[in-house]
């Protein structure tokens, strides 16, 4: 129970009251006789002042100072009359009993009063706690609406980004960005695209510092390919829904994790996926958040692929997957320009399949394209990166070695050559031994034109043929 502020000013003036009143009451109660009108006007002045002493002390002090006080001031003036023996002064102490009675009750009254203003104190800060938090809570869910709608209206800025582009290396690269972006949390951002040939999933892309474990997906990534639907684990070593023995790894790495689906007409086609060594790093407003993401990212990574696809149908021959004579013609006029800027070398090859009209003589036309197929791949996986594979037209295929001069060309043909008679393709319980022939010409050692380097390797592959084929020929 709180005391009024002025409490301890009553007590400090009741013990001063009792003290001047003791003093100056001993001081003058022995001389009453030699000036008796005189004291007896000043000791009845002196002895109120114990009424005030005690009124103070009951107002002051609880009930055990407050009679002790009482007592006190009794016992004085008692011991006055008795020493002085005037046999007068006792009848001062009986005002000193009403002001008792008047300072209980008093006491008493405060008490209520106290008591009173304590309750309305305590229910007016219990009012003023509450609205305190009210206005904190509303603080807070402002600024949280605040942040949603933040996020929010920068989903407009990356549906603008999304579309403009169709290169899928630039959608998963701004897909990873933004989702670290949009959703401000702690972590790495990994997006899985998923390989329809080997049907399982593929990092595309990461953002973060923290280290990849894996590159085709964990447990996780193959949960949400199995059931088709986003996943929050708020701490991994807790989860029920997977296994505590394979996620010692996985711990290291990341102890959280949220991740969306990228869907299309209901087939999982990649996961987004965003994770943080942190437990309970992520809400489920950030959930919410990365599945519109990964909506959006969906239908931009099917355009960018649909778009490739086409661009690929544009340049590449839909028999054997090989570029096409007119793109090879583009690509082999460029690297004609770099390699005379340059002073590089390079190498053209045109092949024909040997005896080629006789498998689809025996075997029909589905042979014949067949051998062209097994062809085209087997070349494909021969070349190195930065080569070129193309179809020239029927049976002929035309090769682009950039680099090698015109003697290493002719070692890495003669490499071909043998590679493929020595793997025999077997079809319709047929094994078929195929043999190629190739032209062969250098620059700038045969010539600089491209024009005059076509001719020449394909005057050169004529002169393979008729030398009884199965044979290089660069000269």
């Amino acid at each position: 129970m709180r005391s009024p502020p002025n409490r301890s000013v009553l007590g400090a003036a009741s013990v001063l009251t009792l003290a001047v009143s003791s003093y100056f009451l001993a001081k003058f109660s022995f001389r009453i006789e030699s000036n008796p009108q005189f004291y007896l006007t000043i000791i009845p002045a002196i002895v109120s002042g114990f009424n005030i002493a005690i009124l103070f002390a009951w107002m002051a002090f609880d009930i055990l100072w407050s009679i002790p006080i009482s007592i006190a001031c009794i016992l004085i003036v008692l011991w006055l009359d008795l020493r002085s023996g005037a046999h007068g002064y006792s009848l001062f102490i009986l005002p000193f009993f009403m002001t008792i009675f008047m300072g209980f009750w008093s006491r008493k009254a405060g008490n209520r009063v106290e008591y009173w203003y304590n309750l309305r104190s305590e229910k007016l800060n219990e009012k003023v706690n509450i609205l305190s938090n009210d206005i904190k809570s509303r603080k807070a869910g402002i600024d949280s609406l605040e942040e949603k709608l933040k996020r929010y209206s920068t989903l407009k800025e990356v549906v603008g980004l999304v579309s403009t582009h169709l290169s899928l290396d630039e959608i998963n690269r701004l897909m990873i960005e933004e989702t670290s972006k949009i959703l401000g949390r702690p972590g790495r951002v990994m997006l899985f695209l998923v390989d329809t040939e080997r049907q399982e999933l593929k990092l595309s892309a990461s953002y973060g510092d923290l280290k990849v474990m894996t590159k085709t997906g964990d447990i996780f990534d193959h949960w949400i390919l199995r059931h088709r639907q986003s996943l929050m684990v708020e701490d991994i070593a807790k989860d029920f829904r997977f296994p505590t023995g394979g996620l010692k790894k996985a711990e290291k790495a990341f102890r959280t994790l949220i991740a969306a689906p990228l869907l299309s007409e209901n087939k999982v086609i990649g996961i987004l996926r965003m994770d943080s060594l942190r437990e309970d790093a992520y809400s489920q407003d950030d959930l919410r958040l990365l599945d519109i993401l990964a909506d959006l990212g969906a239908a931009a990574v099917e355009n960018a692929i649909l778009y490739s696809k086409t661009q690929e149908l544009a340049i590449k021959d839909s028999l054997t997957g090989l570029f096409v004579r007119r793109y090879f013609s583009e690509r082999f006029h460029e690297e004609v320009q770099r390699a005379a800027m340059k002073k590089g070398e390079l190498a053209l090859l045109i092949l024909d399949i040997d005896n080629f009209k006789n498998y689809n003589d025996e075997y029909g036309h589905a042979a014949g394209d067949l051998v062209l197929r097994y062809l085209s791949r087997t070349l494909n996986g021969l070349v190195r990166g930065g080569d070129m594979v193309a179809r020239y037209g029927g049976e002929e295929l035309i090769i682009l070695l950039v680099g090698r001069n015109k003697k290493d060309a002719a070692s890495e043909a003669e490499e071909f050559r043998k590679t493929i008679k020595e793997k025999p393709l077997s079809f319709r319980r047929h094994v078929a031994n195929i043999t190629i022939s190739i032209g062969l010409a250098g620059y700038p050692e045969d010539g600089v034109l491209e024009e005059e380097l076509m001719k020449l390797a394909d005057k050169r592959l004529y002169k393979a043929k008729k030398g009884g084929r199965d044979r290089v020929c660069s000269s």
